[in-house]
């Protein structure tokens, strides 16, 4: 199990790096937005924190890992669903913020939740989680 979660935890990390610097690309073919600085801010901050969890993946359970992973679920989620509405609305000029939300658009509300969704998954397997649901929700003759 443990060479499955750490695969996996691999696998995730280089395709967040590969979709950060698919996204910095796209941001710099473009003329300069607010929006585009903010969003890479925060995957850089999300990279940040996915490279050290990945790197010092051991085999005991860490609560440090797992808070990391929690802070990496949170952003990612603020920054692709939230940072948008909150940033545009705000905004009392018009630049070329909603090209790099259309060029981007894959990659943030297709590629990125499915990174983050695996990210829970790990984050349920590494946590045990699954075996506490198991105990509430199954009745003790189903459980054996």
């Amino acid at each position: 199990m443990y060479k499955t979660k750490k695969t996996l935890l691999n696998i995730i990390t280089i395709s967040y790096i590969i979709i950060f610097i698919i996204e910095l690309i796209k941001y710099l073919n473009i003329n300069s937005n607010i929006y585009g600085v903010y969003y890479l801010l925060t995957s850089l901050l999300i990279v940040f924190l996915l490279l050290p969890v990945t790197y010092n993946y051991k085999r005991n359970y860490s609560k440090a890992r797992i808070s990391k992973i929690i802070l990496i679920l949170i952003i990612g989620i603020f920054s692709s669903y939230f940072l948008q509405n909150i940033i545009l609305q705000n905004m009392n000029y018009m630049d070329s913020s909603k090209l790099y939300l259309e060029k981007i658009f894959i990659t943030k509300n297709v590629l990125k939740p499915i990174i983050y969704s695996l990210l829970l998954i790990f984050l349920i397997i590494e946590t045990k989680a699954y075996l506490l649901l198991k105990k509430i929700y199954l009745p003790k003759s189903k459980q054996s």
